[in-house]
């Protein structure tokens, strides 16, 4: 259905016609005048609105990528083709799906000249991993005279999947490369383990460990010479993804969830790029997704097209059920990264009753998100009684925590806890800590 809308140039005519019926006053014919040119003018309009052509002048199609990144800034595109032989004049409004994006700039407008294409974008900030709909286009475009703008709808029905945001992956790729990932402040961990291949002897430098001294070597050329060896390739490493209450929450306007996948995939990268194979599991009362170690496009799609839909929900995760059914599945000894956080001191003893059914054969790294709230609440001023329990509340919660960590690392669990900004890049230092000074 076509619907007229006026535009300025239409009103500026109606805006003279009032001079002209004012100037017509002094001499008695202000009603005739009035009556007339608004007349005239409707006429004009009727002439212009029928005179100029249907919805069939433009051609409209959605283009451009149907994959989105979740909090990242994304382009949705449309290609306009005119197909009359004036240029034509054009705004365009999008039907967003509700509540799941962000949009500062709704209305594409821009000129097309004839038989020409043109694109017309707008920007938009996807809150929520999934598949949505996006259908129908709202589109003006100006008559030949310019009177008025036709209105119609265009059914341009796409489905765009939001994925986990992987647009910083190129950094991080980087990072590999750079010595300063392993310079991040973080100290050695003590685990147990070997896997590495003799490579050649070098000089000693500061850092070695005393344990790579060649002395025959050493005696041979007067200096400490080092064996260097090689990491093994080929090696396993899980993301161990929690799906259950204590990863709904936000942290910063990023669910811990969200936060927590993309972190997993882009280690997944990163692992394959260093030679190793990568696999994911995401788990709550049951295990929902295993992908065992792979590499390569096809095992990298599989994850993302496994993950961009998994929800988070309220209830408490059974880590006894997913930690056996992964030693079940797996043999080999690998690094898993588990992605999980604890509310309570009975959460977290429920977990380290457990981990032991991985952490005996397999390296195993803890990875939470600072509870900023609980922090900002011990750190301030208390002026009431009710404030100076929720401080008192906030601090025990904060010990308690502390000593759970300490109790883990004591363990031989590398555990960690950051804000949500600096965890991908802790979590790859902490895997190639683990690969160079080869613990697996």
């Amino acid at each position: 259905m076509i619907i007229l809308k006026i535009t300025k140039k239409f009103i500026w005519m109606i805006g003279i016609g009032i001079l002209f019926s004012t100037m017509a006053y002094f001499i008695n014919l202000s009603v005739f005048t009035f009556v007339s040119y608004n007349v005239l003018c409707f006429i004009a309009l009727m002439v212009d609105y029928f005179s100029s052509p249907n919805s069939e002048i433009v051609e409209i199609e959605r283009i451009g990528e149907d994959k989105l990144s979740v909090y990242g800034k994304e382009k949705i595109q449309f290609s306009i083709y005119n197909k009359s032989d004036q240029e034509i004049y054009v705004e365009m409004k999008d039907e967003i799906p509700d509540f799941h994006f962000e949009v500062k700039e709704k209305m594409m407008k821009g000129s097309v000249l004839p038989h020409s294409k043109q694109i017309f974008e707008y920007e938009v900030v996807p809150k929520k991993r999934g598949a949505f709909e996006f259908g129908a286009l709202h589109v003006r475009y100006e008559s030949k005279l310019k009177l008025c703008m036709k209105e119609f709808i265009a059914s341009v029905p796409r489905e765009y999947k939001v994925y986990p945001n992987l647009k910083d992956l190129r950094k991080y790729r980087l990072a590999l490369y750079n010595s300063k990932v392993h310079n991040m402040g973080q100290k050695p961990f003590k685990m147990f383990g070997s896997g590495a291949e003799f490579e050649s002897l070098r000089e000693y430098v500061a850092g070695d460990e005393y344990r790579t001294i060649n002395w025959k070597a050493t005696a041979r050329e007067n200096k400490p010479i080092v064996n260097q060896y090689e990491p093994e390739k080929n090696q396993h490493v899980y993301a161990l993804i929690d799906t259950g209450r204590a990863m709904s929450h936000s942290v910063r306007g990023y669910k811990k969830l969200d936060v927590a996948i993309n972190t997993g995939l882009l280690l997944a990268d990163i692992v394959n790029q260093n030679g190793d194979q990568s696999g994911i599991m995401v788990f709550n009362t049951n295990v929902e997704k295993l992908i065992m170690p792979g590499k390569g496009n096809v095992h990298r799609n599989s994850m993302m097209e496994a993950l961009y839909h998994v929800e988070d929900t309220n209830l408490t995760s059974n880590y006894e059920e997913a930690f056996y059914h992964l030693k079940r599945k797996e043999r080999r000894r690998s690094l898993i990264c588990l992605f999980t956080d604890f509310n309570t001191v009975e959460e977290a003893e429920d977990m380290m009753r457990v981990l032991p059914i991985l952490s005996k054969n397999n390296i195993v790294m803890l990875i939470m998100m600072e509870n900023e709230k609980t922090k900002k609440i011990a750190k301030m001023w208390a002026n009431s009684e009710e404030e100076v329990f929720n401080k008192g509340v906030a601090l025990e919660m904060l010990r308690e925590r502390k000593h759970i960590i300490n109790t883990l690392n004591k363990k031989g669990i590398m555990c960690m806890e950051c804000p949500p900004e600096k965890l991908a890049m802790n979590v790859i230092n902490g895997y190639l800590q683990i690969k160079n000074r080869m613990y697996f």
